[in-house]
């Protein structure tokens, strides 16, 4: 039995989220960091679509049973999720070109940091079921 056979397609779901939570933190960090530098066009960190392909969750249709595997269509691999950085099309860009909206940019921070701390805490609650489990069945 291999370590990542212990862990369910929940965790490895709530591992990669938190994975791409902080690159998106790092994208806006980016986007703060570069506030006056001329020129500069802020970048979004985009996942959430490639993720819910991923994780076969669909807001728009009804729980479906599939009988074969490629009724539903293809799902790529939670694992192969890479996010994917764009240019923000912002309107109240500054006179230098500059694109960055510092109150949207912290906004943006505050709402990807909650969502963050939010799937760690799940992945903590995951891991200490799967703590209880062992400490308990080895009585």
């Amino acid at each position: 039995m291999t370590i990542n056979s212990l862990f369910d397609n929940t965790s490895n779901l709530l591992v990669k989220t938190a994975q791409l939570r902080s690159q998106k933190a790092e994208v806006i960090a980016g986007n703060i960091a570069n506030l006056d530098t001329p020129g500069y066009r802020a970048k979004n960190f985009e996942f959430a679509d490639q993720l819910q392909k991923a994780s076969g969750i669909s807001t728009n249709l009804p729980t479906m049973t599939t009988t074969h595997v490629n009724h539903l269509g293809h799902r790529s691999s939670i694992n192969s999720i890479r996010g994917c950085v764009t240019i923000k099309e912002n309107s109240l860009g500054g006179l230098d070109g500059n694109s960055v909206n510092l109150d949207q940019e912290m906004a943006d921070q505050a709402i990807n940091n909650g969502a963050y701390a939010r799937a760690l805490q799940m992945l903590k609650s995951k891991m200490s079921i799967l703590k209880n489990a062992i400490i308990e069945g080895g009585k």
